[in-house]
């Protein structure tokens, strides 16, 4: 468990500083998924108890990348919706199939998430390969000029003899 996860982590952090938007986003959100499935994980395993937080986010997961398959023009996002799929149906069989261990299910489950981050690793490689560059530069950028701007709107207030704010005009009837 702990080598998947910190693994899956250090994908996530890869793709979140060399991927592009669509990278980032799914870098963000498996890792907010990934977080939650071990939590529950965690706290439900040896109790028996409730998994259904995990598959609900799995469905949720499916849901976000099948979105994101259709709005992107790369080929990852639709095969780590595939991946993600094949996840929700070992689940399904989980539900159906009581005689299922949870070792086979959850092994199922790690081989796929296991596909489902290598495919979106493959794609911020294959970004990196066309010599495409990371979104975090632009945003950095975009955030350090509206910082710039920020300030210079607030010296620009600060200057001897200007009023602290427009003058508002009283109407009187």
């Amino acid at each position: 468990m702990a080598v998947s996860l910190w693994l899956g982590v250090a994908i996530y952090v890869v793709t979140w500083f060399r991927g592009g938007r669509p990278e980032r986003f799914a870098a963000a959100v498996m890792l907010v998924v990934c977080v939650l499935i071990t939590l529950n994980f965690v706290l439900t395993w040896d109790a028996g108890g409730d998994r259904r937080p995990g598959k609900i986010a799995d469905v949720i997961r499916l849901l976000i990348f099948g979105w994101l398959s259709f709005r992107s023009d790369r080929w990852w996002p639709l095969l780590t919706t595939a991946a993600i799929a094949l996840l929700v149906v070992a689940d399904v069989i989980g539900l159906l199939d009581p005689t299922l261990s949870q070792w086979a299910i959850s092994s199922a489950k790690i081989g796929l998430g296991y596909l489902a981050d290598l495919t979106l690793l493959l794609g911020v490689g294959e970004r990196w390969l066309a010599g495409e560059a990371p979104a975090g530069r632009d945003a950095w950028a975009r955030a350090r000029i509206a910082t710039e701007a920020g300030r210079a709107r607030r010296k620009a207030g600060r200057q001897p003899g200007s009023p602290p704010h427009d003058p508002v005009k009283v109407f009187v009837s």
